[in-house]
């Protein structure tokens, strides 16, 4: 998606040239006469970026008061401003009330557009700096090597050049947002601004402020709160944990949807609104439609496009490569070598059930290197006893299988014990599908030595497992 430019100028010579300058370079603009009808424009459309004129020719609405005006509701809308009769003291004032740049006619075409590559970029930096009410991200990409995380890469790339909705189902922690993001960077509209909204955050009155802005009449005019919807205008919004909102939210939303407008809270002018939603949901949200507690209008609208994260605990194949990764990342924050885990820590943390999700896997490697182990920044291996308590208590996401205790507590210890290794290998070739080379590099042991331990204890002979090639 090209920027959007406005030129205001009131005189047209001056507005088809500048116009002329940019579409040679790609980008999309309009133009416009007076500050009333450059209000209206932005109003409607809000541009990436407004070339005006100081002198409009019309007193008291001049280009310095129009720029006040955008700097004031429009505050991530950069302002070029340009004048043929440009004294330093016009300048200084134009840059002092917001102007990013200041131009004199007659300008040099090269100069112009430096100007609005810096200018547009400026204003993408600060947006995403402030962050738009986001969330703290677990990553920039999407991380993990399972089936499931290999078919939501591929489900993106098929997803994201199409500008349909999206719903993003996953646990709590899973990182929804990091989808949405890499969908949005693949789409159309990657140039346009990605804003983030997290509906568990806000009470409804708080969350119809913060999406749809505010505006309220007073004695001294009209006041206005730009809602987020206004600040991404032709980009995307990613809201997340969509069902924990109310109802009356939710028919508010959809008619957004349908109508491709909003009304600011206390207004009855309709805002025209192009953006892509994309949703996050953690629960089970055909349940909460059976249940009356979420519109199944709105969920059949959002659900044009289905991906589903599966929870950590059902992809087990991808918990070493996130302990490594996020080990390297936070090693690197903290200045820091990177760990490395014993294998009993490792054992504990490959069935441990992961209720956060990701997010929790993540601030477990953060609490480590900064608390765990803070005094002790020479030390390479992570035990046992380093890890959070609740990680340790609550070893296995599994039931103690109360059948096998009682069968091998009738037995010889040299029975108990091959009773038991059969069970522990069982269970360790299962968690990583057969895969031999795997299952020996996590327990320890020479891939040979294994495939003998294997043999002699029967389990390659199982229907349930096949050897390697």
């Amino acid at each position: 998606m090209a920027y959007n430019i406005l030129v205001v100028d009131d005189e047209s010579d001056i507005r088809e040239l500048v116009s002329g300058i940019l579409e040679d370079n790609d980008y999309e603009t309009e133009t416009a006469g007076s500050y009333i009808e450059a209000e209206e424009i932005i109003k409607r459309k809000r541009p990436n970026l407004v070339i005006l004129d100081v002198w409009l020719g019309e007193s008291d609405r001049d280009g310095l008061r129009l720029l006040e005006l955008i700097r004031k509701d429009y505050e991530y809308v950069p302002v070029i401003m340009m004048s043929g009769h440009g004294t330093i003291e016009t300048a200084v004032s134009a840059i002092k009330k917001g102007a990013h740049d200041f131009i004199e006619k007659p300008f040099d075409s090269a100069r112009l557009i430096t100007s609005v590559e810096k200018a547009i970029e400026t204003s993408k930096l600060q947006m995403e700096n402030t962050e738009l009410k986001v969330k703290a991200k677990v990553s920039d990409k999407i991380l993990g090597i399972s089936q499931n995380i290999n078919n939501i890469k591929q489900q993106i790339t098929k997803i994201a050049p199409l500008n349909g909705r999206c719903l993003i189902l996953g646990p709590a922690g899973s990182d929804k947002e990091t989808i949405a993001r890499e969908i949005h960077k693949l789409s159309p509209r990657e140039k346009s601004p990605l804003g983030v909204l997290s509906c568990s955050s806000y009470n409804s009155r708080q969350l119809g402020s913060e999406l749809f802005g505010v505006e309220v009449k007073t004695l001294d005019g009209v006041t206005i709160k730009q809602g987020l919807l206004e600040k991404i205008n032709g980009g995307t919004l990613f809201i997340d944990e969509l069902t924990s909102t109310s109802l009356d939210f939710q028919l508010k939303f959809l008619k957004m949807l349908k109508e491709e407008g909003f009304y600011r809270i206390g207004s009855n002018s309709k805002i025209p609104v192009n953006i892509r939603v994309i949703a996050g949901v953690s629960s089970d949200i055909e349940q909460l439609v059976k249940e009356g507690t979420f519109s199944n209008e709105l969920y059949c609208r959002m659900n044009a496009n289905l991906i589903k994260i599966f929870p950590l605990n059902s992809r087990r194949e991808d918990i070493s490569f996130l302990l490594e990764y996020f080990m390297d990342q936070s090693a690197k924050a903290h200045q820091t070598t990177p760990k490395h885990f014993s294998n009993e820590a490792l054992g504990i943390l490959n069935t441990y059930s992961w209720p956060g999700d990701v997010m929790q896997l993540k601030n477990m490697i953060d609490w480590i290197l900064t608390i765990a182990i803070s005094e002790n920044e020479n030390k390479s291996i992570i035990s046992i006893d380093d890890l959070p308590k609740e990680i340790i208590e609550g070893k296995s996401g599994n039931v103690p299988n109360t059948q096998f205790i009682s069968i091998v507590s009738e037995l010889s210890i040299r029975d108990a014990r091959e009773a038991f290794e059969r069970e522990y290998f069982a269970e360790q070739l299962r968690r990583f599908r057969g895969n031999i080379s795997q299952t020996a590099k996590f327990v320890g042991m020479e891939r040979s030595a294994l495939h003998r331990k294997l043999k002699n204890l029967n389990i390659l002979d199982s229907k349930s497992f096949k050897s390697e090639r």
